[in-house]
């Protein structure tokens, strides 16, 4: 997509948010053509920044992905300039973006009922880990402290070990595509009556859909649902990652057509009517004699050539990839999901684009992630008119 057609470029974004699941939700604005105006502390930015960085590095490739097509300020808002500085931004703003923990803003006296009276048509767009009301709204809240409370962690490993927790931020993004998508639905709500909304969003809360499968079991009395790489409780069989020449697939393959079909593509289809697999309730039951069966024929093949035979004769598969398969996969570089830059500051960096596309095309214009306050000296003289002195009187007394 061309920038004039971009479906935001006409609204300013206050992002005030940090780590991955405000800067994630900011960022997908910000590829939709919105002007995302980082606002970060002066004294530390934000806490993502010195994430995974090497040394002589501004900041770490976790910022770097999260925070491109930004500009990126500083503002003290804890000092009554600053505040009153950031009201004036938000006179002008579409929408402001926090995750700080509950009651945060309204302590520095920027809460949405005070920010709505400096806008009567802003969108106020506020992520935390339990939301702004409730018995745990005060709880502190990371990631993997989020999938612990919401039985992601009690539903992950195998069914006599410990729980684990998912390796990637996966509580983070999803709470981040709720948040877009709040924060989209109530843009079209002001477009419709002209007034600004507020927007709350849990981590927690927005998990929970996640869980979707597992309620199924559980509701249905099964009660030993961690199991590993199988479906929860076990209830559908076939279903497993199983071992190859050179790692490992995933196959999922207990429909009453996949059974059979999977039986004759491993050239035993006496399997399909036999006693022990011929249904679906005997295969649960039967579950680690028919998993063993399937491990002995794919442990004769690579990865690539089990791939082949079963999406071929269409049954459910997949290579289970390591990191740096994923970050070279043909598939999502040849889409522009994945893309090689020549960071200024970083040398050659993999980053991800935004999985949002219009028309097929891909929509993920690129400029850099910004260095702490890199766009200070531009942005306050454009947006207030300041000298150069002026920007240098409030970078010495610490405003910005």
């Amino acid at each position: 997509m061309t920038d004039a057609v971009l479906p935001l470029d006409d609204l300013r974004v206050l992002d005030l948010t940090h780590y991955y699941n405000g800067p994630y939700a900011t960022m997908l604005l910000a590829y939709l053509g919105a002007e995302v105006i980082k606002i970060e502390s002066p004294n530390s930015g934000d806490g993502a920044r010195p994430l995974y960085r090497s040394p002589g590095k501004p900041f770490g490739i976790p910022f770097a992905l999260m925070n491109s097509n930004k500009r990126a300020i500083t503002l003290n808002l804890k000092t009554p300039e600053g505040c009153k500085l950031f009201k004036r931004m938000v006179a002008k703003a579409d929408v402001v973006v926090e995750n700080f923990a509950a009651g945060t803003m309204d302590k520095l006296g920027l809460g949405y009922e005070s920010l709505r009276e400096a806008n009567p048509r802003l969108i106020y767009a506020s992520g935390t880990g339990y939301g702004l009301s409730g018995p745990n709204r005060n709880l502190p809240a990371f990631d993997p402290v989020v999938q612990a409370n919401t039985g992601v962690m009690a539903l992950t490993g195998a069914s006599d070990g410990p729980p684990y927790k998912a390796g990637p931020a996966v509580v983070d993004i999803l709470g981040a595509a709720h948040l877009c998508a709040g924060m989209l639905a109530a843009i079209r709500q002001r477009d419709r009556t002209g007034k600004g909304l507020m927007v709350e969003l849990s981590l927690q809360e927005s998990t929970i859909p996640s869980l979707t499968t597992h309620m199924g079991a559980y509701g249905i009395g099964l009660r030993q649902l961690r199991d590993g790489n199988r479906a929860s409780g076990s209830a559908i069989v076939p279903y497993n990652a199983y071992p190859a020449v050179d790692g490992w697939v995933m196959i999922l393959a207990a429909d009453n057509e996949r059974w059979p079909r999977l039986c004759r593509v491993m050239d035993r289809p006496e399997l399909a009517d036999d006693a022990r697999f011929g249904t679906l309730a005997l295969r649960v039951k039967n579950r680690d004699e028919c998993d063993r069966i399937i491990g002995e024929w794919t442990r004769t093949m690579t990865r690539e050539q089990v791939m082949a035979t079963l999406s071929a004769n269409d049954i459910f598969c997949g290579i289970v990839q390591e990191l740096a398969e994923v970050l070279t996969d043909p598939h999502l570089h040849q889409r522009g999901t994945l893309r090689e830059i020549e960071h200024p500051d970083l040398g050659p960096l993999t980053i991800f684009t935004s999985p949002l596309r219009f028309n097929g095309e891909p929509n993920s214009p690129h400029s850099y992630a910004p260095k702490l306050g890199q766009d200070n000296d531009a942005f306050y003289a454009e947006e207030f008119g300041l000298s150069t002195a002026e920007i240098a009187s409030l970078r010495n007394r610490r405003v910005i």
